[in-house]
């Protein structure tokens, strides 16, 4: 993401469509609505507005061994290359998701 995506906050928003348009399948882009309306609700709490968007500017989404989708966010720059983000994102497909390892 570019720093244009950032808000009042100085958090990245990731284009929600966009990351929609490049699901895999239904059910991630199911998950990414979700993940988007989260953010929605929060961002109308009071006192909560600051807590929406990602520190980093690199936001994507893998199926875990679980089966189950997550987001994840990373920087990219200099030093997080995206051959090395994108080397992580595919150990994370290897992983369990947050819902399954706390057992939500």
């Amino acid at each position: 993401m570019s720093e244009e995506q950032k808000n009042e906050h100085g958090k990245y928003i990731p284009d929600w469509e966009a990351l929609k348009a490049g699901a895999s399948c239904e059910e991630e882009k199911e998950y990414i609505s979700s993940v988007a309306e989260f953010y929605e609700k929060i961002g109308k709490k009071k006192g909560w507005e600051d807590r929406v968007g990602f520190a980093f500017n690199m936001v994507y989404v893998t199926k875990q061994s679980c089966g189950h989708f997550e987001i994840f966010r990373s920087p990219q720059n200099e030093y997080y290359t995206l051959e090395r983000v994108m080397e992580e994102a595919e150990e994370h497909t290897k992983s369990k998701c947050s819902r399954w390892i706390c057992g939500r």
